[in-house]
């Protein structure tokens, strides 16, 4: 392939070389390793993401709350917004907690999971979970994936979830 602009020729060779130079950061950036302190702060929020939904799987309500901030806002395609700590955890307890008869298990998809750096704050955290539910004599079954973005705050040297959007949920 040969491209002629005005006295000037351009061959494939040279265009190769260009889009090469144009692509190469692209490429760069995105087969860097995570810096130690990024790959720390993966590892912590994962392991803060594992202990809150253990505990939301198991109804340990006083757990859940532990790493709920305060002024927590929680939003939610389906059922809107919760502004506080204490209607999320009234919301928790009667309806993820209070229906005897179903029962919500929640998994993070895996490799779904991503951690962002918030500076002066904390980190956002970005994946997918699936959600199962096992009803009153019943096997458990998928009832659907969503994605999730929870902004944990970083004070007094404790992590909690601040805000949460609970969004995109797809049955299976």
């Amino acid at each position: 392939m040969r491209l002629i602009r005005r006295n000037h020729v351009l061959t494939s060779v040279t265009m190769t070389f260009v889009v090469a130079l144009i692509f190469l950061p692209v490429v760069n950036a995105q087969t860097q390793q995570p810096q130690t302190q990024s790959l720390e702060l993966f590892e912590k929020i994962k392991a803060l993401d594992n202990t809150f939904f253990d505990a939301f799987n198991k109804c340990e309500i006083a757990k859940m709350e532990s790493l709920f901030a305060e002024d927590i806002e929680f939003y939610h395609e389906k059922r809107g917004v919760l502004e506080n700590r204490k209607s999320v955890m009234e919301a928790f307890s009667n309806n993820l907690c209070g229906d005897k008869n179903n029962k919500v298990r929640r998994e993070l998809v895996e490799g779904s999971l991503k951690v962002y750096p918030i500076p002066n704050y904390g980190a956002m955290a970005v994946g997918e979970h699936r959600f199962y539910l096992t009803q009153s004599g019943q096997t458990e079954k998928l009832d659907g994936i969503g994605t999730f973005t929870n902004l944990w705050q970083l004070k007094d040297g404790e992590w909690r979830m601040s805000r949460v959007f609970s969004y995109g949920f797809r049955p299976k």
